[in-house]
This record gives structure tokens, C-alpha cells and sequence, in this order.
């Protein structure tokens, strides 16, 4: 039976292995204050700090320890939608801006892991998007003409060389180098430990009640701790009971994600090279990477959020449910039993690109939030970005991804 309800990430490092930081308690002061321990937070706390910031990070939990170790620890070197559907709703410029920030985001961030020496088994994989149908290959065909046209390279696959990669019943796909796959779970925890050595303060069993301004400062507040700051940099992924007037701004789903049992000798023969992060064209897409071991990670099935009395009985059908999917992809792996499932809050945006930058109604606030499947593709970004931001040195194509869009 699949271990169900736990994610791989967490499973991998678990909260007992992990070194325990202290409750923020006391009134103090720092230049800002970090809402979230995730990737995005740490990675924040990181380059805040490094960059001169008297930081702290607050994390309610444990750090790494909920959407971080659900996710699928894949950074991508693209801006998540279709290029065409963000021509649309945005026009040329401003998509080709949001393109050229996610890959320049997923470059860094993967030379950062390397530079401050983070062992999260991060390596560079190619990002593959394919078409399994006549009428999506015609789609994938007209996004492949439209990046190209921008400037962006997306050469495609077909014939020997798509079966040599994927050997799935795709009948087309375009190539992107420049994704990295991680564990999501040590990046975060290295970036962490990376922030306090450059002198950010971290506590974890930490949840922030709310936060509130003036004209002159901000104040977070704890149930025993108040600290008075010029900048909140909020990573919560969702805006959350504290912020719930941004409500409005997301849309929040479930979706779910599977691991596989390690594949038999037959089967591993006639999977490709299980290398590639792989998408498709489509609104509700499915990814599939590869894990140690020769085990697939496949997630997909997003739909509207669980309550929480049925999200048992729904794990289990969305387990099976993905692993008919995936064997759908890979007919040989049919029968192969899933080993952990799980579910995934998504939290995404209307057209699909992260809310990233200030909201006029929160003064000395920053935000990370909606950042959709892939969030690690922009927590570098996120980060450079709030460090001009509070530094008085905003750029303006920051703003691309902000809430004035």
C-alpha cells in the first residue's frame, strides 16, 4: 500500500534530522522581517542578508516542512503559461520581459546553490514540453513559432531523437536547457543556513498574527514577540488569513502528486533517458520528473480545493488516478504500484504569471505569493527584486510581475 498523505521531500529529510531553531519571542527590531521558511523565504532571508539587511525569517512550522516538501523541486527556465496565451492577455513586451526574468531567475538560482556549496542533489536537466495529441501538436507548433519569434529558443523534437529523451507516445515536443532538478526540501534548509551565517535571525514555531503600519514603520506581531521593521517580505504562497484582502488576487487548487516504486529492468529499457522535466500543452497539465533510484515523480489532477473530512478518500482515487495517467505516457510501466502520494496546493493567478512586488494597500510590505507549480523557477528573482526594492533601487521590469499588471 502507497504511503499516502506524506510528501517525498519531507520523508527524505525528516523534522527530526533537521536542526531546530527557537521561537521568537521579546520585542526587537530589523530592517525586514521574512513571513515563510520555504524556499522562496529562505532564498530571500539569504540575499537580504547578504545584501546588508539585518534580516529575521519566521517560520509558523517547521522550515521547509509544507508547500516547500510538497513540491516537485524543479526549477524552470520559463515563465510557467504558454507564451501565446500571455501574448494575449499582456501583449509582446511585457511577456517576453516575464520569459527572460523566469529564465534569468532559474539560471541564478541554480549558479547560487552551486557558488555557497548546498547539497540538495540539484542537476541541470533539460525542460521538455510535448503533445501527445494531433490537435495539441498544432498548438505546440503555433507556441513554438511564437517563441522563436521573440527571440527565445525552442527547437523541436520528433522522430528518433524525441524517443531516444522521452520513448513516450508523444508526437512532438519543444526543448528548453536550463532547468535544474533539486530536492526542494535541502535547498531551502542550505539557503537557510547560508541567511544566518551571513547574520539573519531564524525561528520557526513562529506564526505570525498580524502585522500593521503607521506612517513611519511596520510591526509584525507574534503571540509573545513584536517587531517593529521597515519591510515585510511575505512568502506565504497564499495570502492566507493574514492577508485576505489579496484574496481576490488568487485562485487556489489541489492537485496532486505520485511517486513510483522503482522501475524494473524491462521498463527502464523503454523509458528514455529519464532525465527531462516534462509538461504538456494544456490548461491542466501534468509534470513528471525523475527521482534517484529509477523512480518517476508525476503530479497533476489540480482541481478545486479539498475539504479537508474528504481529502482522505480523494487522495486515494487522485493516486490512482495519476498512475493510470502516467501509464497512459509510459504503457510499459502498467501495474507498477505508486510508493507515496500526496496532495499539492497550487496557487496560481489568472493569467498565470507570480504576484511579485508592493501593494499600495500594504505600505512596507513586499510579496511572493501565487507563484504556481513551479515556485522555485522564481524565488531568486522574488529575492533580487525585494533587495532593490527596499534598498531604494527598484528596477522596472520588476514590475512586470507585480499588482499594478
Amino acid at each position: 500500500m502507497a504511503k499516502l498523505g506524506s510528501p517525498w521531500w519531507r520523508e527524505l529529510t525528516p523534522a527530526k534530522k533537521r536542526r531546530k531553531y527557537p521561537v521568537c519571542r521579546g520585542e526587537t527590531t530589523a530592517d525586514v522581517v521574512v513571513i515563510g521558511g520555504g524556499l522562496t523565504g529562505s532564498v530571500a532571508a539569504c540575499v537580504l542578508a547578504r545584501g546588508g539587511l539585518d534580516v529575521i525569517l519566521l517560520e509558523a512550522d517547521r522550515l521547509a516542512d509544507a508547500g516547500t516538501a510538497a513540491g516537485l523541486g524543479c526549477v524552470i527556465p520559463d515563465a510557467g503559461p504558454s507564451f501565446t496565451g500571455l501574448h494575449d492577455a499582456l501583449g509582446l513586451r511585457a511577456t517576453k520581459t516575464a520569459w527572460r526574468l523566469a529564465r534569468t531567475s532559474a539560471r541564478d538560482l541554480a549558479a547560487a546553490i552551486k557558488r555557497l556549496g548546498i547539497r540538495c542533489d540539484a542537476a541541470p536537466a533539460p525542460f521538455v514540453t510535448d503533445a501527445a495529441y494531433a490537435d495539441r501538436t498544432a498548438d505546440l507548433r503555433r507556441e513554438q513559432s511564437a517563441r522563436k519569434a521573440a527571440g527565445f529558443a525552442a527547437p523541436w523534437l520528433k522522430g528518433a531523437e524525441l524517443d531516444a529523451l522521452l520513448a513516450s507516445e508523444a508526437l512532438g515536443a519543444i526543448r528548453v536547457d536550463g532547468a535544474t532538478t533539486l530536492d526542494p526540501v535541502r535547498a531551502a534548509l542550505g539557503f537557510a543556513k547560508a541567511a544566518e551565517a551571513a547574520g539573519a535571525r531564524i525561528f520557526e514555531s513562529s506564526p505570525v498574527r498580524r502585522t500593521r503600519f503607521d506612517r513611519q514603520r511596520a510591526e509584525v506581531v507574534l503571540a509573545d514577540a513584536k517587531i517593529a521593521t521597515s519591510g515585510v517580505f511575505v512568502a506565504t504562497g497564499s495570502p492566507g488569513r493574514l492577508f485576505t484582502q489579496l484574496r481576490r488576487h488568487v485562485r487556489e487548487q489541489d492537485a496532486f502528486v505520485v511517486v513510483t516504486d522503482p522501475l524494473e529492468t524491462a521498463m527502464k529499457r523503454q523509458t528514455g533517458r529519464r532525465q527531462a522535466v516534462v509538461t504538456e500543452v494544456s490548461e491542466a497539465p501534468h509534470w513528471l520528473r525523475w527521482l534517484k533510484g529509477d523512480r518517476a515523480m508525476f503530479a497533476g489532477a489540480a482541481g478545486p480545493v479539498v475539504p479537508a473530512r474528504q481529502l482522505d478518500r480523494v487522495l486515494i482515487q487522485k493516486t490512482g488516478q495519476l498512475m493510470y495517467e502516467l501509464s497512459l505516457r509510459h504503457p510499459v510501466i502498467s501495474g507498477l504500484p505508486a510508493d507515496a502520494g500526496w496532495p499539492l496546493r497550487v496557487v496560481s493567478t489568472a493569467d498565470g504569471l507570480p504576484w511579485i512586488g508592493a501593494h499600495r494597500n500594504f505600505p512596507f510590505h513586499f510579496f511572493a505569493l501565487a507563484l504556481g507549480w513551479h515556485g522555485e523557477t522564481f524565488a531568486w528573482h522574488a529575492a533580487r527584486a525585494a533587495l532593490r526594492h527596499f534598498t531604494g533601487a527598484a528596477a522596472k521590469e520588476d514590475s512586470v510581475f507585480g499588482f499594478g499588471r
